[in-house]
């Protein structure tokens, strides 16, 4: 129930620090643990890309081998994954399988309404809503539930028609509070500072 704001200059690291620090170690924490969940609205980088860094991370900490994503995808310019890391790869996919149990990724385009409609779904997944005489209620299937939401980064938001992206990514932060509350999810939000924002 803690709501964390990641706000920094280009290039400093704010999607490695929430990925190491937020994502990536609270999985290892709890990957067999059925009440774990991450939905992660990456709008910066496509599932595969996210999945492939998870991966790389995986793979130095397991096998103390270091692996980039472009040099995984064999995209980095003279280099071709070689058959020892290829299996190494192919060994780390049930990983992978059990961290897309615990993993959703949304990596389309997002504004405060389809955050809301999406964090509403997946929340009815897991209890129900229901109205008293001044306020709604949620009650989950299970107390233990753990929910992140990650937004990277709110600055690539789509702002919904006549309203700017401050205003936007405000709706937004709303919206994430009032999950918080009712809800107890913690939201992550990675926000890159620049001139605008100052």
């Amino acid at each position: 129930e803690t709501y964390t704001l990641v706000f920094s200059g280009t290039g400093t690291g704010k999607t490695t620090l929430a990925l190491y620090a937020y994502i990536y170690r609270p999985l290892m924490d709890n990957i067999d643990n059925d009440n774990f969940t991450i939905i992660y609205y990456s709008l910066e980088m496509s599932e595969d890309a996210l999945l492939c860094k998870l991966l790389s991370l995986y793979i130095f900490e397991t096998y103390g081998i270091e692996l980039s994503t472009k040099e995984i995808f064999s995209k980095k310019k003279g280099f071709i994954l070689d058959d020892e890391y290829y299996e190494i790869v192919k060994e780390c996919m049930p990983w992978i399988d059990k961290v897309c149990k615990h993993l959703i990724i949304y990596d389309k385009g997002l504004n405060a309404e389809i955050l809301y409609a999406s964090l509403m779904a997946e929340m009815e997944k897991r209890g129900t809503f229901s109205e008293t005489d001044k306020k709604k209620v949620y009650t989950p299937y299970n107390d233990d539930e753990i929910t992140l939401v990650v937004i990277d980064h709110a600055g690539l938001m789509r702002p919904s028609h006549g309203r700017t992206l401050k205003e936007e990514i405000d709706l937004t932060s709303s919206y994430l509070v009032t999950f918080r509350e009712k809800c107890k999810i913690s939201p992550l939000v990675i926000m890159q500072a620049n001139r605008q924002w100052i």
